[in-house]
């Protein structure tokens, strides 16, 4: 069980992006593949992950090695990330149920609905990019941003539990 190291992680985040923004670099993230490669694979060893991160470097610094990555067919990479994300939306499926989220409740529809729509319809209908005031804003952070102030509207006057 790692869920006692998230609060590593995210200071372990906080520090990486206060050392970025020092030296000039962007900020940093956590990706969700990363979770789910480790889900799946069951290996939350931190040699591992640094391995695998120092393999990545590596790997991006050289032309016929970033050539071999590109040589993986299409078809196999996209699998993969059929299951990576799949694995992804299935983890977050799981923390709603855990979570007993009413899945039923219109606030709750409307609001899973709206981000679907938005940023899985936008990818197609705006080729990615939502124009808005002269600005593109990418269809899953406008998705994002959209679902939180919807799920914020719809809250208000509602009782906590």
């Amino acid at each position: 069980d790692i869920s006692s190291k998230l609060g590593l992680n995210l200071i372990g985040d906080g520090i990486g992006d206060i050392v970025a923004g020092f030296i000039g670099g962007p900020a940093g993230t956590n990706y969700g593949e990363n979770i789910s490669a480790m889900a799946i694979t069951k290996v939350f060893s931190i040699p591992v992950l640094i391995a695998a991160a120092l393999m990545a470097m590596i790997i991006s610094c050289f032309t016929p090695l970033i050539n071999a990555i590109y040589a993986i067919p299409t078809p196999v990479i996209g699998g993969l990330e059929i299951y990576l994300f799949g694995a992804i939306a299935a983890q977050g499926i799981a923390i709603m149920m855990e979570k007993k989220v009413d899945m039923f409740s219109a606030k709750n529809i409307a609001v899973i609905a709206t981000i679907m729509v938005i940023g899985v319809g936008g990818q197609y209908a705006f080729g990615g990019n939502i124009p808005f005031f002269g600005l593109e804003i990418p269809c899953i952070a406008g998705a994002a941003i959209f679902g939180i102030l919807l799920n914020l509207v719809l809250s208000l006057g509602e009782e906590e539990k």
